[in-house]
């Protein structure tokens, strides 16, 4: 599904009306990434690990060194596990992964991991578009959907909150990053149906 999206007014006259409406406008596609589509995953990959190492596990300087195939063979070809990306004008800018966690006891949760919208696009309802896919993905192959959220991260909390994720615990000093610790909200989604 492909729409148009604008960014914010950009310029107001003397009266605080509108002059110019739009910064820019692209052409937006959510779709689930391939194999081929490596490359630009592992650009924005790398890029989120910069510039929010407090939202991830894993560090940049651990991803940074891997091959491109070893990051193409993480990418779902098939199955249940996904990775979305948003592509503005053809171009990756965000993205999403869902994955169903693979020990026998605990087939019937998924994990959702790696939401990450480049700055500019950050406010038009990109990241809520991520979690939502991960959600309806998440609905058709388990019962319980897990996400874990930086305390500090007040939009995000707020829009998985506002998508049904429940608190269920706080883990404290969840990631160090030299010698700041970083809390995060545990959230979860129970689907009845799955």
């Amino acid at each position: 599904m492909a729409r148009r999206i604008c960014s914010h007014v950009i310029d107001l006259d003397r009266d605080g009306r509108p002059r110019h409406e739009y910064l820019m406008t692209a052409k937006l596609l959510i779709r689930t990434l391939e194999p081929s589509d490596a490359q630009s995953y592992r650009d924005l990959r790398l890029e989120a690990l910069r510039a929010n190492p407090e939202a991830f596990g894993s560090s940049y300087e651990e991803e940074a060194p891997q091959s491109l195939e070893t990051v193409r063979a993480r990418i779902p070809a098939s199955g249940p596990n996904a990775i979305f990306g948003a592509f503005a004008d053809g171009r990756l800018v965000g993205m999403a992964g869902f994955a169903v966690y693979d020990r026998k006891k605990a087939l019937h949760k998924g994990l959702m991991w790696g939401v990450y919208v480049q700055a500019e696009w950050r406010g038009n309802g990109l990241g809520r578009e991520l979690v939502q896919r991960v959600i309806e993905r998440a609905s058709q192959h388990v019962i319980i959907l897990e996400a874990a959220v930086g305390l500090s991260n007040d939009s995000a909390r707020r829009t998985y909150h506002a998508l049904g994720f429940k608190p269920y615990g706080i883990e404290r000093k969840a990631l160090r990053i030299g010698d700041v610790f970083y809390d995060e909200e545990l959230l979860f989604i129970e689907f009845e149906n799955a």
